[in-house]
């Protein structure tokens, strides 16, 4: 593997990442992190998503460097995967809002099975309270996934490709994460 300095060109650096160097990959994010940043900015105008888009951003490029055509321009490629990324954010939280609406208006079957007694507020808010407190429960594997698929509403496809495991594991992972959810959340219940 030939050594990386930082004179290297983007189409050296991208090649030494397709041949595996870490080190090409650390340069990489070190030259463009600030560009990524900036367009998360942009799109966003919030520093603390910002900061997470960008990172998400290295990652896709991590995962998929090997597809890129090193003679095309990596900032086109970042840009496009960064602004992909925020749209795919905005439209997330278009979704959650209407998702965590819903759920709270009565449709909470989506997440767990929990017994209705009446409509009242108080009631409302008392059963969104354990629906919390089951959710801290929960190991963060379990947490993690249930969030990915009720609140954010990822595929199946996509939870499997954030967390790098086969769809069928994302299948199995959420019965089980929600069944444990549904337990916590009933214990709550028994212990008030």
């Amino acid at each position: 593997m030939k050594t990386i300095t930082h004179q290297e060109t983007d189409k050296d650096l991208i090649e030494a990442c397709q041949s595996g160097s870490k080190d090409a990959f650390e340069q990489l994010t070190h030259r463009y992190y600030e560009k990524a940043f900036g367009i998360a900015m942009v799109h966003l105008g919030n520093r603390d998503v910002a900061l997470d888009i960008s990172q998400e951003a290295f990652v896709r490029i991590y995962r998929n460097i090997a597809k890129l055509d090193a003679e095309r321009p990596f900032g086109a490629w970042l840009y496009t995967i960064t602004r992909n990324l925020c749209r795919n954010y905005v439209e997330r939280q278009r979704k959650r809002r209407t998702v965590f609406s819903d759920f709270f208006a009565g449709n909470q079957q989506k997440l767990v099975e929990i017994p209705q007694e009446s409509s009242d507020d108080l009631e409302q808010l008392e059963r969104k309270r354990q629906l919390w407190d089951g959710l801290n429960q929960l190991s963060e594997a379990d947490r993690e996934i249930i969030v990915l698929k009720d609140f954010e509403d990822f595929s199946y496809k996509e939870i499997a490709e954030i967390l790098g495991i086969p769809n069928g594991s994302v299948m199995s992972r959420l019965y089980y994460a929600r069944k444990r959810l549904a337990k916590a959340v009933l214990q709550a219940v028994g212990s008030e």
